[in-house]
């Protein structure tokens, strides 16, 4: 019993390196969509600034032609008063001017305004620009070793798999089935524990002298009477 019980142990550590590759299968690929989800918003980002800024640009190219146009409108009124017989068509004739020249105005202030808002849209794109370009580099590259990981796992699953099975043969046939018992209850948690400063090393409550010393024996299987736990006997740590 002394050979099986120092055998759960090593079959312990495999079971947790084949819970922690489980978590990686799940982990790896939630980080990796983790990280192309940021990659994808900051790329959404730098189009959508690229649109605005050629957006910009079309209209103040719209707009410079509508100012070309009242111009141009507003220089045949202007000759026509030179031409008009009557005070009444002077008088709707610089009307129509007046209100040519606040059009013109307002077009002019709007294409000011325009390229205000694409030089200072043009210099956030380029500044995002760079950020992403930063961000696509790293991203990619740590997306690139988590896949690479990724791969070696189910290799790794197989390997560990392998190695329980030979462990298994080598163990109490009772004992590997109490200690899988307990594995699927404490699910990731230690079912084996040694006895620490006279506690049990799962719970940490103080064995009674009687139980220690029934582990200490190490010819039968003794659980920890508060948490249910397998203890074995460590030699260093004394009771």
């Amino acid at each position: 019993m002394k050979e099986s019980l120092a055998m759960l142990l090593e079959l312990q550590n495999i079971d947790l390196e084949i819970d922690a590759l489980g978590r990686s299968q799940i982990e790896y690929p939630t980080e990796i969509s983790e990280l192309e989800a940021k990659l994808d918003h900051s790329k959404s980002n730098v189009e959508g600034k690229r649109k605005q800024t050629e957006e910009l640009e079309t209209n103040r190219r719209l707009m410079e032609g509508e100012l070309e146009a009242i111009q141009a409108d507003l220089k045949k009124r202007q000759d026509r008063l030179y031409e008009v017989a009557s005070n009444k068509e002077y008088d709707a004739l610089q009307h129509e001017i007046e209100a040519l020249k606040n059009r013109l105005d307002e077009n002019e202030n709007g294409i000011l305004e325009g390229i205000d808002l694409f030089d200072g849209l043009k210099e956030r794109l380029a500044e995002e620009e760079t950020t992403h370009k930063e961000l696509e580099t790293e991203s990619k590259k740590i997306i690139k070793g988590l896949k690479s990981k990724l791969g070696s796992v189910e290799e790794n699953v197989r390997e560990c798999h392998e190695k329980r099975t030979g462990v298994e043969t080598q163990i109490d046939r009772r004992a590997l089935s109490v200690y899988n018992r307990i594995r699927k209850l404490v699910k990731t948690g230690a079912a084996v524990v040694q006895v620490e400063k006279s506690s049990c090393g799962g719970c940490f409550r103080q064995l009674p002298p009687q139980l220690r010393m029934e582990v200490r024996r190490q010819d039968q299987i003794i659980r920890c009477e508060n948490c249910g736990r397998i203890v074995i006997w460590k030699e260093e740590a004394g009771a």
